[in-house]
């Protein structure tokens, strides 16, 4: 769980450790000595300035155990190798942090409800975002007569991310992960409520250690079982995250996603009539023309999307720049009185 190349970054008398769950101001370190509850210093808390500055699920850090007090303090965020996030609720410019250190971002959707290609774009989008590699994992195809039609779909707007196809209940296709695993390596799923990403890791596991429940037989949406990111380790080393159901996911610095995703896009563009093609209503426009009704409206969509979430951020950015400048001006004139 703990790599060796992080583990050597902390010099004693620190420890490393890895986050495997978080609960409200608390954390649970998995260290070489076991796991252990463990909370930030006042210079940790009072230093972040974000969500996304405080430890997340996933995440390394180097923490110190008071024997005397029984206390386990974290003094320090180890770099990361990558971020998976979203954009908060309710308009928020702020990250909401999803998992941290991965190696596959597995992009979960049950064939017998939850098929939607669109989603699957959002997603990829997102992960491409943060430069996370991410693959889509089609769940419950033994619940579908039409399987091979979904999973021709998602292979479609995949481009290059890998597809598999799972029954967790009938244990069918669970080889196709096994190139994902490996001692050092740290895989998560994430998608809506009742996908099976709780039945498919207690598979893994063997054994039921994590919570499931049925889906609602009134409106066919799942519960939310999963109520918070944890991290479980296999018999083989690999660390997966599980991470609580998402019925909306709001884009964060995705604009460079976008392009990724929808790269066919970009090359179409090159062969527009005009330069300066906005891929409206121009004569000539290669991107209308080139692609399907489908991919278009979704590219639109999204494209749109993150270009409003990154003048947003900048707002917000400058606005709080500008607060935190106005803060200390103020400080100035007060000392100099």
């Amino acid at each position: 769980m703990l790599q060796k190349n992080i583990a050597a970054l902390v010099e004693p008398p620190f420890e490393c450790g890895r986050i495997v769950s978080q609960d409200r101001g608390s954390y649970t370190v998995a260290t070489c000595h076991g796991e252990k509850r463990a909370e930030i210093t006042g210079a940790f808390r009072y230093s972040a300035q974000v969500a996304s500055d405080f430890p997340i699920v996933g995440d390394y850090v180097a923490v110190l155990e008071n024997e005397q007090s029984n206390t386990t303090m974290i003094h320090k965020l180890m770099p990361r190798k990558n971020l998976f996030a979203r954009r908060g609720v309710y308009g928020s410019a702020e990250l909401q942090p999803i998992a941290a250190n991965l190696d596959t971002l597995f992009i979960t959707a049950a064939l017998n409800r939850d098929f939607n290609v669109r989603r699957l774009e959002r997603y990829m989008v997102a992960a491409a975002g943060f430069d996370v590699p991410c693959a889509i994992a089609l769940t419950k195809i033994d619940l579908v007569d039409d399987a091979i039609e979904h999973i021709k779909a998602a292979k479609a707007v995949a481009g290059g991310n890998p597809v598999v196809t799972l029954s967790a209940l009938e244990g069918k296709g669970l080889e196709e992960l096994l190139p994902f695993f490996g001692p050092e390596k740290t895989i998560a799923f994430v998608g809506s409520s009742g996908v099976g990403k709780s039945t498919l890791i207690n598979v893994l596991l063997q054994e039921e250690r994590l919570a499931v429940s049925a889906i609602s037989s009134q409106v066919q949406k799942g519960r939310h079982t999963t109520t918070r990111r944890l991290l479980v380790q296999l018999a083989d080393g690999t660390s997966i995250i599980d991470t609580p159901g998402m019925r909306e996911f709001a884009l964060a610095d995705a604009e460079d996603g976008v392009n990724e995703v929808f790269s066919e896009v970009l090359q179409l563009a090159e062969e527009c009539r005009f330069r300066d093609c906005k891929h409206q209503s121009e004569p000539g426009c290669a991107v209308r023309e080139g692609v399907d009704a489908d991919t278009y409206s979704s590219w639109n969509k999204l494209e749109k999307e993150a270009a409003y979430e990154t003048r947003k951020t900048d707002r917000f950015a400058a606005e709080a720049e500008k607060s935190k400048w106005k803060a200390i001006q103020k400080a100035n004139r007060l000392r100099k009185r």
